[in-house]
C-alpha cells in the first residue's frame, strides 16, 4: 500500500499525460529500428515480436544510448532481464562529456551500486569505454540477491536526489551533496555480458518531489577507499 500511494503522488505531479520519451522495440522496418538510439558498441538486435531489444558485448561492453534529453527532474522506467554470466547491467544517467551517474547492477558480488563514472570517447587509450573515475569506493551501494528474471526498474531524480526502485522495492538512494552529476544530459544502457531490455518510458517531473518515506537498504561499509 505504501508504495502505491508514493506512485500515485508521484505521477500525480505531472501534469501532461504525454511522456518526453517512450520505446517499445516494435518498429516494423529494419531501418527504422533504434532510430531514437546511439548503438555506442556491442550488438543491439530489436525482437520486434516481443518487443525488446537485446544487448550482447563483443571484446568489450554492449552501449545503448538514447538521443533525448532529460529532463532536470524526471523519472525512467524499464525492465530488464540480465543473463546470469554478465557480470555488470549498468543505467547510465545523465551523460554529459563524458561524466555520468551509473546505477550498477552487478551481478558478480550480488549488489547494486551507484558510482561516478566516465564513457569515453577514444577507448583504446583508455583501455575500456566505461570506467569509475572519482569518488572511488564513497558512493552508496547495498546487498540485494540477484534473480535470473525479468526486473521492473523505477529510478527518480528530484533535484540533486536519485531514488531506485525494483519490482515495487525501495533499493537505494544517493544525495549528490557534491554536485557530481550535471542537470540534463542523455541517458542509456551498457552490460559486461548480455541481457533485454523492453518498455523504455521517461517522465519529466514538474517540479522536486520530497521521498522522505524512501528507506532503501542499507548500504555497505567500503572495506578500503582508493586515493584518487
Amino acid at each position: 500500500m505504501k508504495q502505491l500511494v508514493l506512485w500515485l503522488l508521484l505521477f500525480g505531479s505531472i501534469p501532461n499525460p504525454k511522456t518526453p520519451f517512450q520505446e517499445v522495440f516494435e518498429e516494423r522496418f529494419t531501418n527504422a529500428r533504434l532510430k531514437h538510439w546511439n548503438q555506442v558498441n556491442g550488438t543491439w538486435e530489436v525482437n520486434r515480436d516481443e518487443k525488446l531489444v537485446k544487448g550482447i558485448k563483443n571484446s568489450d561492453w554492449a552501449i545503448l544510448t538514447a538521443k533525448k534529453e532529460l529532463p532536470a527532474n524526471y523519472v525512467l522506467t524499464f525492465s530488464t532481464l540480465v543473463t546470469p554470466s554478465s557480470n555488470l547491467f549498468e543505467v547510465m544517467l545523465n551523460v554529459q562529456k563524458e561524466k555520468y551517474l551509473g546505477i550498477l547492477y552487478n551481478q558478480l558480488e550480488s549488489r547494486v551500486a551507484i558510482e561516478d563514472r566516465s564513457l569515453f570517447s577514444n577507448p583504446e587509450k583508455e583501455r575500456s569505454y566505461i570506467r569509475t573515475t572519482g569518488h572511488i569506493g564513497k558512493l552508496p551501494k547495498v546487498k540485494i540477491p540477484m534473480k535470473e528474471e525479468w526486473l521492473d526498474w523505477k529510478i527518480q531524480k528530484s533535484g540533486n536526489q536519485f531514488f531506485v526502485w525494483i519490482n515495487n522495492e525501495e533499493i537505494i538512494k544517493f544525495t549528490d551533496s557534491e554536485r557530481i552529476v550535471q542537470n540534463n544530459g542523455k541517458f542509456g544502457f551498457a552490460v559486461n555480458g548480455t541481457a533485454q531490455l523492453k518498455k523504455v518510458t521517461l517522465y519529466k517531473i514538474k517540479k522536486e518531489i520530497p521521498m522522505e518515506q524512501f528507506v532503501g537498504k542499507p548500504y555497505e561499509k567500503p572495506f578500503f577507499l582508493f586515493s584518487e
